[in-house]
């Protein structure tokens, strides 16, 4: 082989990978009806074109994930937020978080003035470890706030039942995992609330928003006035020109709406997400295969009961010899300039977010818990590099040159450990 591209050799791949977002015909024929209709967002007036796109997602979501209720909203975070005050969970209630996760996990829990509680991971999964989860649980823990991380399930047969025995509500975070399946069931479906984020990145996407799934009415309807500044909307018929969202007189509620341009988006993409989710799974299993016979690399292991995984990112665990006392920032490096594009480690332990930190702001009446040191958390954060979803879209020949692009680092490792830090 060359040398590495990061120190000026030859790359391995040099061909486009596939853009993300992707947009198809129906989806722009979708959103330049809603530019032409004249409302643009579900607490515009009433037009002609009823039911609105906000609803016509929320109920076609609904019923790709077999629940009554969906709610959109404006991304991730604010249906996290959404989720938990509807269900009750406030000033100095506890909700337990996954040490690896993105940090909205922890400052949704924060930003209604709750406690997150943060605890370690399964070194296999990466998700919510189940003795962690049940030896932090106190007087004041409220949920289980559980993230289907990367590519894999957390492990619901342990976690459903603690939460049960302990009366906490399970709140499934399903923004990696549009699609996934658990049991005959999709993922979002088994807690008493299923959020979702749609932002830019996420494999069902418009640019931003996001959305809470159950199947309790009375507890969809607060979801929706919590997002709509307590509104709720009118029962009967409203003619052209009026308002469709009246005062609910619900309490103290903040405006989370999708958009309906967004909405339009969400409705004609969720056509392709299990034809895309098939191919990412199809290209990520060739990869495994072919990684797996240049040796020294393992993989994510999702929770038994897993009948589809969606994969948002694929980490690789580097386990060979060759990568001992080499940064992972460097291999990510020597990767990212190997295939031409952005190679990266997981999410550092959420305890490292500076926002978290005890003090950093004012506004804040609650700081996080750790009751144990997040070990498998730093392991994991130590010893993966992440790969993308949008490359599993390429060919065969894109993934038979990411496996070229492992082994060459591979064979070049003791070049990264002498040069560390080079090439950034």
């Amino acid at each position: 082989m060359s040398g590495l591209a990061l120190f000026g050799g030859t790359p391995v791949h040099r061909q486009a990978w596939p853009q993300w977002p992707q947009s198809t015909l129906t989806c722009e024929r979708a959103l330049l009806t809603v530019m032409r209709s004249g409302r643009w967002s579900v607490s515009g007036l009433e037009t002609d074109a009823s039911p609105t796109w906000d609803q016509r997602f929320a109920e076609a979501f609904a019923h790709y994930n077999g629940v009554r209720h969906c709610v959109p909203t404006a991304n991730g975070t604010s249906a996290l937020m959404a989720a938990m005050q509807a269900l009750g969970i406030g000033a100095g209630d506890e909700v337990i978080v996954p040490g690896l996760t993105w940090v909205a996990c922890a400052s949704a829990v924060l930003a209604i003035n709750a406690v997150p509680v943060i605890v370690d991971i399964d070194p296999a999964s990466l998700c919510l470890a189940p003795h962690a989860v049940e030896a932090a649980i106190s007087p004041r823990t409220r949920a289980i706030m559980v993230v289907h991380l990367y590519n894999a399930i957390a492990d619901l047969d342990a976690l459903l039942p603690l939460a049960r025995r302990h009366g906490l509500h399970l709140i499934e975070d399903c923004a990696q995992a549009h699609g996934a399946q658990w049991r005959g069931r999709h993922v979002g479906t088994l807690g008493a609330v299923g959020t979702f984020s749609m932002q830019n990145g996420k494999v069902l996407t418009s640019g931003e928003g996001g959305a809470c799934i159950c199947d309790d009415p009375d507890l969809a309807a607060r979801i929706f006035r919590l997002r709509a500044d307590g509104r709720q909307r009118v029962t009967d018929t409203v003619p052209s020109g009026y308002m469709t969202l009246e005062e609910g007189g619900q309490g103290f509620a903040q405006n989370a709406c999708l958009s309906e341009p967004q909405a339009a988006i969400l409705l004609s993409r969720l056509e392709d997400l299990d034809h895309e989710n098939a191919q990412r799974a199809r290209q990520a299993q060739r990869l495994r295969q072919l990684l797996e016979e240049i040796g020294g690399f393992a993989f994510q292991q999702t929770a038994e009961g897993t009948e589809r995984t969606t994969l948002y990112h694929f980490p690789v665990r580097l386990e060979g010899p060759e990568f001992e006392g080499v940064a992972i920032a460097q291999v990510c490096r020597a990767l990212s300039a190997e295939l031409g594009c952005w190679v990266h480690p997981p999410y550092p332990p959420m305890d490292r977010f500076a926002v978290l930190a005890p003090g950093h702001s004012q506004r804040l009446l609650t700081a996080p818990r750790v009751p144990q040191p997040l070990l498998c958390a730093q392991a994991a954060h130590r010893q993966h590099v992440m790969l993308a979803h949008w490359l599993f879209l390429a060919d065969d020949q894109a993934m038979a040159h990411v496996a070229q692009a492992f082994a060459k680092v591979k064979e070049h490792a003791h070049e990264l450990r002498a040069r560390q830090g080079e090439g950034q």
